[in-house]
């Protein structure tokens, strides 16, 4: 499910209505908006040991010298909810057409002299019912769907530690593609770099590891975000994916345990293992004498949504990357190009121009760093 990142860029391409509808719900929820404080956003994020247990989490779908890469999308596993609702309609559309034929054909075998205006009738409500039932749900019901179906599989970020770059695919409609540098990361649960102090390892239960390129490292007029991997049950969870994110990138494979590899075929069961992530959460959560009902109840629950989820996956396709993504480190080949607001249309320009001041960094909250601004 890709609804948060379709959020992320329906702000960052908002008009003037939706930003007054941002800044006034910031204000009312007595936040800066997407303003960061400048320790956070200037710290350097890829030097500093955020954990002794550098674990990976995955799905990882590749890992050698080169390159690694790691599932992406901040609600996977809840993908399902949209493909079953999208189904019912679907059949729902169909069942109602294939009833106007059946209607029709009955009307017209065993139509009476003085029927032919019923048959009319029936002819012309079939296709008026059909038609605006498709209509609808190709005019409107698409934005819905389009974020479990007929898309991209699995949207997926790779780490080239060649090219020292990171590459994010994304749909079109959550901003495309995009190529960043991986000195410009900065990763939500190492507040500054660092690992926090006094942290609850309850704090990560559910959340999975948000990675973030502020314009102000970036130099584009948005902030690029996008979560990776699975749901975690605890902070220090995602502290150890992070590090084995980091060293990789820093020092290489080898001292490092090998991830297991996942598959981008469309596999039945992606899905239940996917929902077992939220089902461990709220068994966790749950006091020990309603755990028994609480799995009684969900496992039915569990098993539909596995199967839509599976549903989700056969209807999407899986992308390859760009030519020079994937020919990226190799000896002689060239340097992907980094991401510039230039490569979006002129309209999308705009809106993004129009929206940049809503990054600009808290920077009365902290003391300036050394760090500058990519160029």
């Amino acid at each position: 499910m890709y609804l948060v990142e379709w959020l992320f860029w329906r702000d960052a391409t908002g008009d003037e209505n939706m930003r007054k509808d941002t800044r006034a719900f910031d204000k009312k929820m007595g936040n800066k908006g997407g303003g960061y404080p400048a320790s956070l956003v200037k710290a350097d994020y890829t030097r500093s040991t955020v954990s002794r247990n550098p674990r990976p989490f995955g799905p990882y779908y590749a890992y050698n010298e080169r390159f690694m890469e790691i599932r992406a999308g901040f609600m996977e596993n809840y993908r399902g909810v949209i493909t079953a609702f999208t189904l019912l309609i679907l059949i729902g559309c169909i069942g109602l057409m294939v009833y106007g034929l059946f209607s029709f054909f009955d009307e017209l075998i065993n139509k009476e002299p003085d029927k032919t205006g019923e048959l009319y009738f029936v002819i012309g409500y079939t296709l008026l019912l059909f038609g605006g039932s498709s209509y609808f749900c190709i005019r409107y019901g698409r934005y819905l769907s389009r974020l479990e179906v007929f898309t991209l599989r699995h949207m997926r970020v790779r780490f080239n530690r060649v090219t020292r770059q990171v590459y994010i695919q994304r749909p079109v409609y959550c901003g495309g593609n995009v190529t960043l540098r991986w000195d410009d990361i900065i990763c939500a649960v190492a507040e500054g770099g660092e690992a926090a102090a006094n942290k609850n390892d309850l704090d990560g239960m559910g959340m999975p590891n948000l990675l973030i390129w502020h314009p102000y490292k970036t130099n584009l007029p948005y902030c690029v975000q996008i979560a990776i991997g699975r749901k975690m049950a605890t902070h220090q969870d995602l502290l150890d994916e992070w590090e084995f994110i980091r060293r990789y990138m820093e020092e290489g494979p080898a001292n490092l345990p090998v991830p297991r590899k996942a598959s981008l075929l469309p596999l039945p069961w992606h899905g239940f293992s996917a929902h077992m992530e939220t089902v461990g959460s709220l068994y966790r959560l749950t006091p020990g004498i309603m755990k028994l009902p609480l799995v009684l109840f969900l496992t039915p629950v569990m098993i539909f949504l596995g199967m839509a989820y599976w549903a989700s996956e056969l209807l999407c396709w899986q992308p390859r990357w760009p030519k020079v993504i994937r020919q990226a480190g190799l000896p002689g080949m060239p340097l992907p190009p980094l991401t510039q607001l230039t490569d979006y249309p002129p309209d999308i320009q705009q809106k993004l121009r129009d929206n940049a001041s809503y990054w600009d960094i808290d920077k009365e909250s902290s003391a300036s760093t050394d760090v500058e601004p990519a160029k």
